[in-house]
């Protein structure tokens, strides 16, 4: 992995409802088990389970609103201490909400023992769901590295391939049209400049558009009439923010599994629409008759679906299938705080 900051924080945005909902939900099972677990009688104890679903409630949501309060504080912080300082507030939100509790509902006095068993209860309660997040933290972290391995064995492969062949065409270029081989070089400069970078880095879709615009004049070169392009383009460009590298591998495939294997070439469709809450980015191109039983590079559709989810969640898609003589694929971005 590269040295940036990790994408991914070790606690979640306890700013946001489904987290809390989480938590709540979660704390609640434990009341219920406490409960079953020590009930001593046939019937069940639903007032004792009201006062402590209150009680455990209250910790629940107070302790979240201070992470969430908190959570600038811990920007800096590495995992273990913003765990660490996220079981702090927990365990002494438990002990005053439990004492405070004592304190207008006892008439006797505080009852020590009380206090105690209830803030040793919240200790287990937030060890656990703590220990969960940091599972979740780790599988997401080895997730990434993962997907950037084979991101880089990806571009391991095609770098020369593409390197080649573009040289090749500038090459050609240069005593008949000096004026597009410069253009070629530049955009071949832009394009490589591109794949440099951290595969989590996002870019304006305008920019993804640019690239690869860029990337189809340096195939023009090599596959002439060809190769033909159609861009519909119905969203704001210059709001929304994609990883970089997401539509030009797929335009790439097109052209190394379609286009460049038909004698008669074809024409590359892609479709862009946006609505209030996602992006949806349509990829159309033509199939030999030999691979229209497959799905052509299913490694390169696989890491974009992986980067996409691991950026934007379970709600980002890529749907890749084949129609007739047409490979379609669809690329669907959920719109975040950022877009």
């Amino acid at each position: 992995m590269s040295s940036q900051q990790p994408s991914v924080s070790v606690l979640p945005n306890l700013c946001q409802d489904k987290a809390v909902f989480f938590l709540v939900l979660v704390a609640q099972v434990f009341v219920v088990l406490l409960l079953l677990a020590d009930q001593s009688s046939s019937s069940f104890d639903w007032q004792r389970l009201a006062i402590i679903t209150i009680h455990v409630q209250w910790v629940c949501l107070v302790s979240a609103a201070l992470i969430c309060w908190s959570q600038p504080l811990f920007v800096r912080f590495k995992p273990w201490k913003k765990l660490l300082a996220a079981y702090v507030i927990c365990v002494t939100n438990g002990f005053l909400v439990s004492l405070v509790g004592q304190i207008l509902l006892n008439a006797q006095g505080i009852d020590w023992n009380t206090v105690l068993r209830h803030t040793a209860l919240t200790m287990l309660i937030a060890a656990l769901v703590l220990r969960y997040f940091y599972l979740q933290y780790q599988l997401v972290r080895q997730s990434e590295s993962e997907l950037e391995a084979r991101l880089q064995a990806l571009h391991s492969r095609i770098r020369p391939h593409f390197l080649f062949n573009s040289l090749n065409s500038v090459a050609s270029l240069i005593p008949v049209d000096p004026e597009s081989a410069e253009k070629a070089v530049e955009d071949l400069a832009d394009i490589f400049r591109a794949s440099l970078n951290h595969s989590s880095d996002l870019v304006s879709l305008e920019k993804e558009i640019e690239l690869c615009k860029r990337y189809l004049f340096i195939e023009s070169l090599r596959l002439g009439d060809r190769l033909r392009q159609n861009w519909a383009i119905h969203a704001d460009t210059t709001s929304w923010k994609i990883p970089h590298l997401t539509l030009q591998p797929l335009i790439e495939n097109a052209i190394v599994h379609g286009i460049q294997n038909l004698a008669a070439g074809g024409e590359i469709n892609i479709s862009i629409h946006d609505s209030p809450s996602s992006l949806k980015i349509t990829l159309t191109n033509p199939l030999p008759d030999e691979v229209q039983g497959t799905h052509g590079n299913q490694i390169g559709v696989d890491n974009i679906r992986h980067r996409l989810q691991v950026l934007f969640g379970r709600e980002a898609s890529v749907k890749n299938y084949i129609q007739g003589d047409q490979y379609i694929c669809i690329l669907s971005i959920p719109r975040e705080s950022g877009n």
